[in-house]
C-alpha cells in the first residue's frame, strides 16, 4: 500500500480510538496524529518511502541487514516500540496509539501480494487471502475510503459534542 493508504488508515483508527476513549479536543489531537505518523514507520525499512526520505542513513542500514517488509513489519518490531516507549516513560495511550498505528500498516501490508515477515526472525510471508496491487485502483479507493470515514467521525462526534454544550 501507498503511504496515503498506510496514513489515512492510521488517522482513521487514531480517530476512532480518540472518540471511544473521550479525551478533550487537544490529547485527541496528539493521539490521532501519534497514530498517523506511527502508521509510516515500519517503512522505515524503504529509502523511498516517506519516512525513509527523511531518515535515509536509518533506512538504508534497517534496508542492509534485515530487508525489506521483514523486521520492521513483523510483531517482534511493535514488541521492541512497545518496550522502548514504555522505558521512555510515555504515557500509555501514546503507546497504544502508537501500536495500533503500526499494526495499521503491517495489516494493510498483509493485503499485498508480498506480504509481510509478521513473525520475524522465521523467514514466512503471511498474506491475507485478499491481495491488492500497491498503487492500484483499490489502494486509491482505500486511502479515499478511510479519509472519507475520519471525516464522518469527525463530523459526528463534533456534532454530538455540540448538541452536549448546548444541552440538547
Amino acid at each position: 500500500m501507498t503511504g496515503k493508504t498506510h496514513a489515512a488508515f492510521g488517522i482513521l483508527l487514531g480517530t476512532a480510538y480518540a472518540i471511544n476513549t473521550s479525551h478533550d479536543i487537544g490529547t485527541s489531537a496528539v493521539m490521532i496524529g501519534t497514530t498517523g505518523v506511527f502508521s509510516l514507520v515500519p517503512d522505515i525499512c524503504h529509502s523511498g518511502s516517506k519516512i525513509g526520505r527523511e531518515f535515509k542513513l536509518l533506512s538504508r542500514l534497517i534496508n542492509f541487514f534485515f530487508g525489506h517488509r521483514t523486521l520492521t513489519h513483523s510483531l517482534l518490531f511493535m514488541a521492541i516500540i512497545a518496550v522502548l516507549m514504555t522505558l521512555s516513560n510515555i504515557e500509555l495511550t501514546y503507546i497504544i496509539c502508537a501500536m495500533l498505528g503500526i499494526a495499521s500498516h503491517i495489516l494493510l501490508d498483509m493485503m499485498t501480494p508480498r506480504g509481510v515477515a509478521l513473525l520475524f526472525p522465521l523467514d514466512y510471508k503471511v498474506t491475507l487471502p485478499l491481495t491488492f496491487k500497491t498503487g492500484g485502483a483499490m489502494d486509491l479507493s482505500l486511502a479515499t475510503t478511510f479519509s472519507l470515514l475520519t471525516a464522518y467521525l469527525l463530523y459526528t462526534e463534533i456534532f454530538h459534542r455540540t448538541l452536549e454544550w448546548i444541552h440538547l
